[in-house]
């Protein structure tokens, strides 16, 4: 956390600083508090009987303020020992926003105030009624045409036949940018950086100013038996796909370059400058960054001196070709948000930010203070993980945060609802708690560190109400006590997941689901339902090496009785005529029912899975390895256009359609 612990005398002088820049403040240095709410203020006793302050309010207004030391005593025990009295002070209620309260004759001494809304978007879709919308992995989505991968315009294809067949959202995997370098490196949950897209979902085919487009199509015209090579895969190439994908748009690039030069006023030029001037400093280090790494090969970490400077200089033709990626790769999103929304998606995209980001990436190359780069995020030892979890993703400092007062954070929120009508935080308990790992130590040697919750809170709820998006929290695993109920106080949707719904051996009945929440038969990290059913992934796992003989037959066992409770159950609510076949395949029939089972939930949202759709046996990614299968790899054997027409696929969201009503 940026604090000296090498020797005593080291300790005692950073809790003298803990103590100094907290509860002996003059102002705190944040303070969360409620719209149309007091703001309640705790500041040390003074010799002054008042405090002059000067409140700068977010519109830009300035108002004096005097405020009596009059309010009730809190004795308070400092980080070193000391001891102090504090006293509470209560300020007239504020609008929502983030304002800033300052000492009349010490202006440099201010406290940010964040004042949230008292919960976050609700968007009328959801407003008292049920409704339905599908999950999927962009990349893995196929269509005629594309490049080898999912690209922006596969998604607003989706987005619009999902609409037609009365979805309200599509939901789909972090669009954070990954490693151009690297491009073998194809987790979406360990990214470079979370602020800004993969250029790798650009379609070349769709660049849309004429001589950039017309200099993409011919390469690719060229190359045509590269691409169809490519898009024939089962399995994404990666470097590949990006190699084909980066020669095409170095070409549109130059292109576009020239027609700035011979028409500095086109629009095109223009739409581009005000993108980077709106992207500001973030932007332009993000475009440092990655035409730094264009240079040194590895990790930032290995790299000169120089370079591993955040504003190290850097030419600008050579952050040209990155700020034009991002341009185009915002401009191809927006795009397929306006054509899925006209074709029926009332809530357009489910976006999903992921926990972390690379410990080399340009996220933490940018903003290192804000990470404690000799820790990983993890979690405690488990069922699922005797020895506990290392994620490889340097967890935030808190004391940054919380100094900053949520910037940083605010700045990945606002980033992330970019032409989206939702938002899936990913291990959302990290706005409360992080499972700490020290570097080079096993899961079961960490231990849970604090995260200034309300401030985080705070800094969901302003976001979400000013992008008008509603926010899902993933809250799978240990969640601390009282969690799930505070973020529905503040209108935060639940994520559950059928398989993780239990009560004893039965899966849970849908009637005593939360109202609140986003439901689902399965996700990513988790089986598909063909794959579950037929025991696949048991399969999977003993040829891996991840069970042995007894493992493997004690897991079957276990599936096939969850297999006969699951029909009987499904029996029971209607679902079903009869008990089915437990060594049978899954039928169309069964998996509407186990869909109709999840959808007949009180749940305001519920989501089918494109695989399931697809009918996919293998699931996208097996957590536990890396490349001993092909993790977020997998393309999908149906385009979308077949996917949302097969009989699979109308069961499933029939039965998705009717439960919802």
């Amino acid at each position: 956390m940026g604090l000296d612990a090498e020797t005593l005398g080291a300790v005692r002088d950073g809790l003298e600083r803990l103590s100094e820049e907290g509860p002996f403040r003059p102002l705190p240095r944040t303070v969360v508090g409620t719209a149309a709410r007091p703001l309640r203020l705790v500041v040390p006793l003074a010799d002054t009987p008042a405090l002059d302050l000067a409140l700068h309010l977010e519109d830009g207004t300035v108002r004096p303020l005097k405020v009596a030391l009059d309010g009730r005593r809190l004795p308070f025990s400092a980080p070193d020992g000391r001891r102090g009295i504090a006293v509470e002070v209560t300020l007239d209620a504020l609008p929502a926003g983030v304002h800033r309260l300052c000492l009349a004759n010490r202006p440099e001494l201010a406290a940010t105030l964040v004042v949230a809304p008292p919960s976050a978007h609700q968007p009328p879709a959801l407003d008292g009624t049920r409704r339905f919308g599908i999950g999927a992995h962009l990349y893995a989505l196929r269509r005629a045409g594309d490049q080898g991968a999912g690209d922006f315009t596969t998604l607003a294809r989706l987005g619009a036949g999902a609409g037609a067949l009365g979805a309200v959202t599509v939901g789909i995997n972090p669009l954070h940018a990954l490693f151009n370098g690297d491009r073998d490196r194809a987790s979406p949950y360990q990214p470079s950086d979370r602020r800004f897209l993969d250029p790798l979902y650009i379609d070349v085919a769709a660049l849309g100013d004429a001589d950039p487009a017309r200099a993409a199509a011919a390469l690719l015209a060229a190359e045509g038996a590269t691409v169809e090579a490519l898009a024939a895969r089962r399995a994404i190439d990666y470097p590949g796909v990006w190699a084909l994908k980066r020669r095409a748009l170095a070409a549109a690039h130059a292109s576009f370059r020239d027609l700035a030069r011979r028409q500095p006023g086109h629009a095109a030029v223009n739409e581009l400058a005000v993108f980077v001037r709106a992207g500001g400093a973030s932007l332009q280090r993000f475009a440092r960054f990655e035409a730094l790494a264009n240079v040194h090969a590895g990790p930032w970490t290995h790299w000169p001196d120089a370079a591993r400077v955040a504003d190290t200089p850097v030419a600008l033709e050579d952050m040209d070709f990155p700020l034009w990626l991002q341009w185009v790769a915002d401009r191809q999103l927006a795009a397929a948000d306006q054509a899925a929304r006209q074709g029926g998606l009332e809530l357009g995209f489910y976006r999903d930010l992921a926990v972390g980001a690379a410990f080399d990436g340009a996220e933490t190359w940018g903003n290192r203070a804000e990470f404690a780069l000799d820790a990983s995020i993890g979690a405690p030892p488990d069922l699922f993980s005797a020895e506990g979890q290392v994620w490889n993703l340097p967890p935030p400092n808190p004391l940054l945060q919380e100094a900053n007062a949520g910037a940083a954070f605010a700045e990945l929120l606002a980033a992330n609802m970019r032409h989206a009508g939702l938002i899936r935080i990913d291990h959302v308990m990290g706005l409360k708690r992080l499972f700490w790992v020290p570097k080079g130590a096993a899961g079961r040697d960490g231990a849970y560190v604090a995260a200034p919750f309300d401030l985080l809170l705070a800094r969901t709820l302003l976001e979400s109400r000013q992008a008008g998006v509603a926010v899902v929290g993933e809250d799978l695993g240990t969640v601390p006590e009282g969690f799930r109920e505070r973020l529905g106080e503040a209108g935060i949707l639940s994520y559950r997941v059928l398989w993780f719904e239990r009560e004893g051996e039965r899966f849970r009945d849908p009637a005593r689901w939360p109202a609140n929440a986003a439901a689902c038969v399965s996700t990513h990290d988790l089986p598909t339902l063909a794959g579950w059913w037929m025991a696949a992934d048991i399969a999977e796992k003993r040829a891996l090496g991840l069970l042995d003989d007894v493992g493997e037959a004690q897991a079957r066992a276990a599936r096939r009785e969850e297999k006969r409770g699951l029909l009987d159950q499904l029996v029971g609510a209607g679902l079903l005529a009869d008990g089915g076949d437990l060594d049978g395949g899954l039928d169309d029939t069964l998996a509407a029912a186990i869909h109709a089972f999840v959808a007949a939930a009180p749940s305001t949202l519920m989501l089918a899975q494109v695989d399931d759709l697809a009918g996919e046996v293998d699931a996208v990614n097996l957590p536990g390895t890396d490349r001993e299968r092909p993790n977020w790899r997998r393309r999908l054997g149906l385009d979308v256009d077949a996917l949302l027409s097969t009989g699979r696929s109308h069961a499933i969201m029939a039965a998705a359609a009717q439960g919802r009503r």
